[in-house]
């Protein structure tokens, strides 16, 4: 097999990151953007020791499965599932989890159907828009798959409704100098609220905007701009000044008013979450009398969604504004038995080591727990522990580390948090052993 071959070929199978698997001359190749059974002709694009990658050149025999794109916008590469039936969706992630876990953990556990959302377009409730001058042109979107370049678009799908009208609203207002000064704008949307920052180099140009923008969307009460002249791909920079409202909106989970700063994080489908958080509290099977520790907790929107199910949460975190901020939405809410620690992780196992803690919940970032956290939740010995992951590879990792410390995986419940695209969220209760 060599670079610009073509092939007829038929598809056997797709991996999570949205190809299709076929075989030519007993080597597997990757063809992005094919489903399960489908025929097709394909070019050889690149050629590895053990694998290849191939393009569509015309599809043959399309799946029934295949719909025609919802958004125009392809080449962006958000989503890898826009011409996909949702329906299929799920049952794709519902069988690649299967496999992973049952491949890479153990074939014992109980690998529930993915929960499926009944709003799977329109759900995200936050967006960074990159922003660029280019021609004399302001570009405004998203960057194209593996590259800086921005393609342009009028609206997301999976964005909220919100946040595309404010998008909209900004690609008509912004001006080419306004836009020489900026990197990117951020857009946060809840159910009453809404926030915008500009992040970019110099607020001088951007009072009278942010005026107007927020007399014509009333959900807008918080504008921003943050300062940012870093050289990098990183999107915040530390410093920042409020133009109109606050430097928070207010959110709702499970009940509980939530105080969001712009740098806070938050589940990105807020219908999905509530549903990710009441399924992990149904698997933690929490009893009135319990203790409970969130690790890591953030903004605390774990620990009061579960303080209501137990006797005590104690959320710890290393980050005195996150604290602060949990602080705060424990006061909005007028919860008195969830308390919030700024401490080391490790300090305060070692400190409570001897405590009778019966269940443990993390949600660690993408990359997963570090084998130092592992040791901080082993070295508190709970009775059960929930880890919520949006990386299903890191989860496979940790789930072995945690084994081989006597804890041991019993049920993971997939969840679509991120309809359209590869992306999973998944639930694992591990129990002592």
């Amino acid at each position: 097999m060599k670079k610009n071959e073509e092939y007829i070929v038929t598809c056997i199978d797709e991996n999570r990151m949205g190809s299709g698997i076929v075989k030519i001359e007993n080597q597997v190749v990757f063809v992005p953007d094919l489903l399960k059974d489908e025929v097709c002709k394909i070019k050889i694009v690149k050629v590895k020791k053990n694998y290849a990658f191939g393009i569509i050149l015309d599809l043959i025999q399309p799946s029934n499965y295949r719909i025609k794109p919802l958004c125009p916008y392809k080449t962006c590469g958000g989503c890898q599932y826009m011409n996909v039936d949702y329906a299929y969706q799920i049952e794709m992630k519902s069988r690649q989890m299967k496999e992973l876990f049952h491949r890479n953990v153990k074939e014992e556990i109980q690998v529930l159907h993915t929960i499926e959302s009944i709003n799977p377009l329109y759900y995200r409730n936050k967006a960074q828009f990159p922003v660029q001058v280019k021609d004399g042109q302001i570009l405004m979107g998203f960057y194209r798959k593996h590259s800086n370049d921005i393609v342009s678009c009028n609206e997301c799908k999976i964005q909220s409704k919100e946040i595309n009208n404010i998008y909209q609203w900004l690609q008509s207002h912004i001006s080419i100098q306004q836009a020489k000064e900026l990197r990117h704008i951020f857009i946060r949307a809840s159910k009453n609220e809404s926030q915008v920052v500009f992040i970019g180099r110099d607020d001088s140009k951007f009072q009278k905007l942010s005026n107007q923008l927020m007399d014509t969307f009333p959900k807008v009460t918080s504008i921003l701009f943050n300062f940012n002249n870093r050289k990098d791909n990183v999107i915040l920079g530390e410093e920042y000044k409020i133009l109109s409202g606050r430097d928070f909106i207010i959110e709702e989970c499970m009940g509980n008013k939530i105080q969001l700063h712009f740098k806070s994080f938050f589940q990105v489908n807020p219908i999905q979450m509530e549903i990710l958080y009441q399924k992990a509290i149904e698997l933690a099977n929490l009893k009135k009398d319990e203790r409970c520790i969130d690790l890591y907790s953030g903004t605390g929107t774990i620990a009061l969604a579960i303080s209501k199910y137990v006797k005590h949460v104690t959320g710890v975190e290393i980050v005195k504004e996150a604290v602060d901020n949990a602080n705060k939405n424990k006061e909005l809410n007028h919860i008195t038995n969830c308390d919030f620690i700024c401490q080391d992780a490790t300090e305060f196992a070692h400190e409570h080591k001897n405590d009778n803690i019966d269940v443990l919940f993390v949600d660690p970032p993408r990359k997963g727990m570090t084998k130092q956290g592992i040791e901080d939740i082993v070295t508190l010995k709970p009775n059960r522990i929930v880890y919520i992951s949006c990386n299903p590879d890191s989860l496979c990792r940790d789930l072995n580390v945690f084994d081989q410390n006597g804890y041991e995986c019993q049920i993971i419940q997939p969840v679509d948090m991120f309809c359209y695209t590869t992306g999973i969220e998944n639930i694992a209760l591990l129990v002592k052993k």
